[in-house]
């Protein structure tokens, strides 16, 4: 009788000692493994990713507070006076071309005379400024022409003008000094000078060139051709050139590259 009892009471020690140790492995928690090599890399780039996150949403709002205009900015361009460009549709075809009494002297040349004896409507070509009278304008002796109208941009980049002359002195002669000047929205571009080397029936040419760098666009131009000094025997001819961004040589200007407001 005594052995059966005690058996059973065994058996209840050993489940209550079982039952206290799994509460206690239950109740302490597990000591943390350690850092591994691989999640300390792990670690560095999650760092490197937030540091990229937070340099990219800067970049976004940096590029936001930027206004369009401010963002690209076209090539430079004479400033304009603050006079509105006529529109494409309001002009015709060439530049108004008005002739002055030749200027005497190598420095009266620079400044293109008060008085004009004629004018008429350029759409290019060659100008004998000592005999006009195929161009309606009977005057006796040498003049300068002055050039009034818009230059056509069409694209971005350098235009260049150019004045291609030829001049001769029959009889006494001096060498003369031509002259060509230009104003763009009545900034002047520059002027250029030459000393053509003419003799007796011995013709001599020049090229003086003006540039600038515009926008597509219509601008407000002026130019000035004189020779000088004055000589009653000289015979001087001139024609205008043009050469765009795009074009690879000079070429004839027509009336589409200058033009002009009827009326104006």
């Amino acid at each position: 009788m005594t052995r059966c009892r005690l058996m059973p009471i065994a058996s209840l020690g050993l489940v209550l000692a079982a039952t206290t140790l799994a509460g206690t492995a239950a109740a302490s928690p597990q000591a943390p493994a350690p850092e591994t090599q691989l999640d300390r890399i792990e670690h560095k780039l999650d760092l490197v990713l937030h540091k990229l996150d937070q340099i990219q949403a800067g970049q976004a709002a940096a590029s936001q507070t930027v206004t369009p205009s401010a963002a690209a900015q076209p090539a430079a361009a004479p400033a304009s006076t603050g006079n509105p460009a006529p529109t494409p549709e309001t002009m015709a075809a060439g530049a108004v071309a008005i002739f002055h009494p030749a200027p005497k002297t190598d420095t009266a040349a620079h400044t293109i005379p008060a008085n004009s004896v004629g004018g008429f409507i350029y759409t290019g070509g060659t100008i004998h400024l000592a005999d006009l009278a195929d161009r309606g304008i009977h005057y006796i002796g040498l003049t300068g022409v002055e050039w009034q109208g818009w230059l056509r941009a069409t694209e971005t980049g350098r235009y260049e003008l150019e004045l291609d002359g030829s001049t001769v002195v029959r009889g006494d002669f001096d060498n003369p000094v031509c002259i060509f000047s230009g104003w763009l929205e009545d900034r002047s571009i520059g002027t250029q000078e030459a000393t053509p080397r003419a003799g007796p029936e011995r013709p001599a040419s020049f090229s003086l060139i003006l540039g600038a760098v515009l926008q597509p666009g219509l601008y407000k131009l002026r130019l000035w051709a004189a020779c000088t000094p004055y000589v009653a025997n000289e015979h001087v001819s001139v024609e205008l050139f043009e050469k765009t961004p795009s074009g690879l040589n000079m070429r004839p200007i027509t009336g589409e590259d200058i033009v002009h407001k009827p009326g104006s």
